[in-house]
């Protein structure tokens, strides 16, 4: 003889569910009259819709959504231009609506380490070569750049092999 397999657990209904939630945010008070039917009707009622409701067709409002929202970005874009809005808060609008943020130029200060390596006498003239020789690429660049050697550390210039290419110094031609 076999024993019946125990029955497999329900999952709860939705109106223990809505019953449990209030009761863990109000211990003790009796929800009120007509509360747990009027509320699972609606959510019932939400959900039938949801999955009952064929998506929406592309549609000509599709064109006329995007000719806005770059109306919106061109029109406060000229209004920062024009000095009407102040650009953060034009950003702030862009940002709440979804729509990219207005291009802005920015000052950007970059702590790299680099290592390079010059020819040179001395610790200090290797640094000053060393600077020169990045001020020289960073200006040929074309970008508008600028490095602030004063707040720059000099953290380690360790001298190598005899660099036989070098020419001899100016001071003893």
């Amino acid at each position: 003889m076999s024993t019946p397999a125990p029955a497999a657990e329900q999952p709860a209904t939705l109106e223990s569910v809505l019953r449990d939630a209030w009761d863990a945010f109000h211990p003790g008070q009796p929800a009120p009259l007509g509360w747990l039917t009027h509320t699972t009707a609606r959510i019932h009622t939400h959900l039938r819709e949801q999955h009952l409701a064929p998506p929406a067709p592309p549609s000509a409002d599709t064109d006329q959504v995007a000719r806005l929202r770059q109306q919106v970005w061109q029109t406060l874009r000229d209004a920062v231009r024009t000095h009407d809005i102040d650009v953060d808060g034009a950003d702030r609008i862009l940002h709440a609506l979804d729509l990219p943020g207005l291009p802005r130029r920015w000052k950007v200060r970059l702590t790299l380490p680099l290592a390079i390596e010059v020819t040179a006498t001395s610790r200090e003239e290797a640094f000053d070569t060393a600077e020169d020789v990045i001020d020289t690429a960073v200006n040929a660049s074309g970008h508008d750049s600028h490095i602030d050697w004063n707040a720059s550390n000099r953290d380690d210039a360790a001298p190598g092999d005899l660099d036989p290419a070098a020419d001899q110094p100016a001071d003893l031609r």
